[in-house]
């Protein structure tokens, strides 16, 4: 029997991703890891390791639909992961979103000192539009070029300094708390028991 399209959305949107929490609060991210070859970026180093982007991809898809300044708990399910593999995975994890705070850091100080420079080039534009207008030396389609010219950039500014900053603002926090983030190791049997609720619910 097909569903109708009305049947499909009403399905979707009953189907929260509520997601599951520790007794301490923290959102409850669970991975379930059979082979652990892809689990590093092959470009990591012996003193500098990191998560593959395939695991940073399934990480913040993840946790999309919650808050970025929500505390996270990672259960990691596996029997492939040795002890000292553990300790180095925890660094990776952390060393990771680490990196990506410092490089949203940058972000936002190069986006900073854009916005301002549109800033001052669109009050520049309509000082020198007032002025013409003062002087009596005013041609209306010139006039206009500079008025359009004027709002572009202000426009510019304002969307670089309240939206892009603010999306920035977002995974600034989403970072922090993953570099802050428990990191618990699981055997893979307990992924499917009672205990944990099971990772695939």
């Amino acid at each position: 029997m097909l569903n109708s399209i009305k049947e499909i959305k009403k399905e979707i949107r009953s189907r929260k991703n509520e997601h599951k929490k520790d007794s301490d609060g923290r959102v409850l991210v669970d991975l379930r890891v059979i082979n652990d070859e892809s689990f590093l970026s092959p470009y990591s180093t012996e003193n500098h390791n990191i998560i593959s982007e395939e695991l940073s991809d399934f990480i913040e898809h993840s946790l999309a639909p919650v808050p970025g300044d929500k505390p996270i708990h990672f259960r990691i399910f596996s029997d492939v992961i040795t002890e000292e593999e553990q300790k180095e995975y925890c660094r990776a994890i952390h060393s990771h979103y680490g990196d990506k705070y410092r490089y949203t850091i940058m972000e936002k100080k190069k986006l900073h000192k854009l916005a301002l420079i549109m800033s001052l080039v669109a009050i520049g534009a309509m000082a020198f539009m007032i002025g013409i207008d003062i002087s009596g030396a005013r041609v209306e389609i010139f006039t206009e070029i500079i008025d359009i010219f004027a709002w572009v950039f202000m426009w510019e500014a304002v969307d670089i300094f309240f939206l892009q900053c603010t999306m920035l603002n977002f995974k600034q926090k989403r970072y922090l708390r993953l570099y802050d983030s428990i990191i618990e190791y699981l055997p893979l049997k307990d992924c499917y028991g009672e205990k944990h609720g099971g990772c695939d619910e």
